[in-house]
């Protein structure tokens, strides 16, 4: 479904994160017309200038008469730390829900947020994302799906339940932080060496480890007796790491979110994501992988287009 049809360039779709953004400039029909991306996340702009940047990433995008499309973003853009904070949604939550609370930014015009989505249960566990849902509903539209259980990996990976179109259930794993920290800053990283390809075999004597008797703690000290000893080469211990902390997020987080023996959706655009997949083959955890970009887009389009189907005309005002 088309996100806006009254303007000649259709729609604008921007994920801006902490660290990266990444703009789309969509024809009416959906189709990406250009892409643009550099390192200007929220935390790399100077005093907080966001509309300088913005103006910046979308200089262009225009018609001919200087208008510009409707633009919706999404991710920590939205945050207290960012331009305009778009409260949390509460779980359960759908496509509608979102398209409800986005956020006009102040004296821009036609510039939308996406609110994030919060775990708020009447328990102790509670858990936020910001850019994730979006790509949740995304990744869904694009495997013609209404229920799925998701892994969407990153720097804090997400795990997540959707049941009959509504975001039920998630929670976050702090994987990537915690490899980062380990491989540069810990006393594991003296006998580490240099960064280099995925060494297949350590890899997966990692995942293999994770599963051992100790817990993750103990297994992460015998990365360092097992390079004293000359077991796991200097050059191979970051794979094994990845292994061992990827392996432990799987296994604990696949079983509680996976109720039933369908695919994982495992949402992701880059080599972490085909780690992901080489660990859940590994563990014989059936997946399919979905383009991350292609669902940040797709899902951005789809709480406009409710957005848009749900006022006069199609328009926001």
């Amino acid at each position: 479904m088309p996100a806006s049809e009254d303007h000649p360039l259709g729609f604008i779709a921007i994920d801006w994160g902490t660290s990266n953004r990444r703009g789309y400039l969509l024809d009416p029909q959906g189709d990406v017309l250009d892409v643009r991306e550099d390192n200007l996340g929220i935390l790399n702009v100077e005093g907080r200038q966001f509309t300088e940047a913005f103006e910046q990433l979308t200089s262009g995008w225009q018609d001919a008469d200087g208008a510009r499309p409707p633009i919706l973003m999404s991710g920590m853009i939205g945050s207290r730390q960012g331009w305009v904070e778009a409260p949390y949604a509460r779980c359960p939550v759908t496509p509608a829900d979102l398209a409800a609370r986005i956020i006009a930014v102040p004296k821009t015009e036609n510039v939308w947020v996406v609110a994030g989505v919060c775990l708020e249960p009447a328990g102790e566990r509670r858990d936020v994302m910001r850019g994730e849902e979006v790509q949740v509903f995304g990744a869904l539209d694009i495997a013609g799906l209404d229920s799925a259980t998701l892994c969407l990996p990153g720097t804090h990976s997400k795990w997540v339940r959707v049941r009959s179109g509504a975001l039920a259930d998630f929670a976050t794993a702090m994987t990537g932080e915690v490899f980062h920290l380990m491989r540069k800053h810990s006393i594991l990283a003296t006998l580490m060496g240099e960064d280099a390809d995925l060494d297949d075999d350590a890899f997966g004597r990692g995942l293999t480890v994770s599963a051992h008797a100790g817990g993750l703690l103990n297994h992460l000290f015998s990365i360092r007796a097992d390079g004293l000893f000359g077991v796991t080469a200097a050059d191979a211990q970051a794979s094994f790491l990845s292994g061992l902390l990827i392996g432990h997020e799987i296994r604990d987080l696949a079983k509680s979110f996976r109720d039933d023996e369908s695919a994982i959706l495992l949402v992701g655009s880059n080599a972490l994501a085909r780690a992901y997949g080489s660990a859940l083959t590994r563990l014989r955890l059936p997946f399919e992988l979905i383009d991350g970009q292609a669902a940040t887009v797709r899902g951005l389009r789809a709480v406009w287009a409710v957005r848009s189907k749900s006022l006069s005309e199609g328009q926001l005002r």
